[in-house]
């Protein structure tokens, strides 16, 4: 489904943790992290089966791993119904997450702080995970696009709101890592994404 996951290093410390195992996370990262000590966390940024694909199957290597998801999310991972693979016909083995994000607060990996950005129109439970001028999105905002609003608890004036007010506001240098395609600037799609541009300017989009 072109789901980008990322691998996150704390480079004092070397602790790391994935954010969104897609369905490919261990065949694709199994070398990535030989060498590396155990993760500290698994971040969701959203429950959709395509960000959660490989999440069973990255605990099961690594027993006892803390997983992270807003609480309105928790659903989405402990039901095949709720985070849409029964739609789209795919294999779900169900995973109850340790810990539940609260917007606003903080988490710590190693050395490195995480602030933790409610973000929903895409879907409830949404979150951005922020560090510095870096911004781990998930489907809140893509290159040149938005997260789709047309899903199960999307809602399109929901969505505005959050990219108006949780990643217009930042500066337009701050890197933005999408949960599908390439990585973009908070500039770039400033100046260049359409639906972004009718969002600010509070418009509808057809």
């Amino acid at each position: 489904m072109g789901t980008v996951s990322y691998l996150v290093t704390d480079p004092a410390t070397s602790n790391w943790a994935v954010v969104d195992p897609s369905f490919e996370v261990i065949s694709t990262w199994q070398d990535r992290w030989a060498g590396l000590k155990n993760p500290s966390a698994v971040y969701i940024t959203h429950g959709h089966i395509d960000h959660i694909g490989g999440l069973h199957d990255f605990v099961a290597q690594f027993p006892g791993v803390p997983v992270w998801v807003h609480g309105l999310g928790r659903p989405m991972l402990e039901s095949a119904e709720m985070n849409g693979s029964l739609m789209f016909g795919l294999k779900y083995q169900p995973v109850s997450p340790t810990h539940e994000f609260v917007d606003g607060e903080t988490v710590q990996l190693g050395g490195t702080v995480l602030e933790i950005i409610r973000a929903d129109g895409h879907c409830p439970g949404s979150i951005m995970l922020k560090s510095g001028r870096h911004l781990i999105a998930g489907d809140v905002i893509f290159e040149g696009s938005t997260g789709r609003w047309d899903l199960p608890g999307g809602d399109y004036d929901i969505l505005a709101g959050a990219i108006r007010e949780k990643v217009m506001v930042l500066p337009d240098e701050t890197i933005i890592y999408p949960g599908h395609g390439r990585t973009t600037t908070v500039g770039n799609e400033r100046t260049s994404n359409l639906i972004v541009q009718k969002m600010m300017a509070g418009e509808s989009f057809p």
